[in-house]
C-alpha cells in the first residue's frame, strides 16, 4: 500500500464529510472531535454512493437505503432503516436488506503531516 494524500485540515470541517479520492478508489473523510476519519465512500448494501448522506455525531447514514456507519471505524450500527428518507417497518426492512447480512465499511487510518491528509491505499 501506498500513503496518499486524499485533503488538508482546511479542506474538512466538522459538520460534513468531504468526498475525494486516493488510487482511483473514492473516500469520505470527515472531521470527528480532533481526529481526522476515513471511509471508503461505498456502501456495502448495494454498492452505492455515501458522501450525500446524512452526517452526525460520526455517522453517516446511506441516502439509499439508511444503513448507518461510523466514519471512524467502518462500524455498522443500522442495516437497511428506509427507503430513500422514507423509514421502513420490520417487515419490509428485511425486504429491503435482500438476505444480506449488516456489513462494515472499508476504513482507512489518516495521518496528518502539517496540513495535509493522508490513508494508505
Amino acid at each position: 500500500m501506498a500513503k496518499v494524500k486524499i485533503a488538508t485540515t482546511n479542506d474538512v470541517s466538522a459538520d460534513k464529510v468531504l468526498k475525494t479520492s486516493a488510487n482511483g478508489q473514492s473516500v469520505i473523510v470527515a472531521k470527528v472531535g480532533d481526529k481526522h476519519c476515513a471511509i471508503a465512500n461505498k456502501c456495502p448494501h448495494l454498492g452505492l454512493p455515501l458522501a450525500k448522506g446524512k452526517f452526525e455525531n460520526g455517522v453517516i447514514t446511506c441516502p439509499f437505503h439508511g444503513s448507518k456507519f461510523e466514519i471512524c471505524t467502518g462500524k455498522n450500527v443500522e442495516w437497511v432503516d428506509s427507503f430513500v428518507g422514507i423509514p421502513l417497518p420490520g417487515v419490509a426492512k428485511k425486504i429491503m436488506a435482500m438476505g444480506k447480512a449488516p456489513t462494515d465499511v472499508a476504513s482507512f487510518t489518516v495521518t496528518q503531516e502539517g496540513s495535509d491528509l493522508f490513508i494508505d491505499a
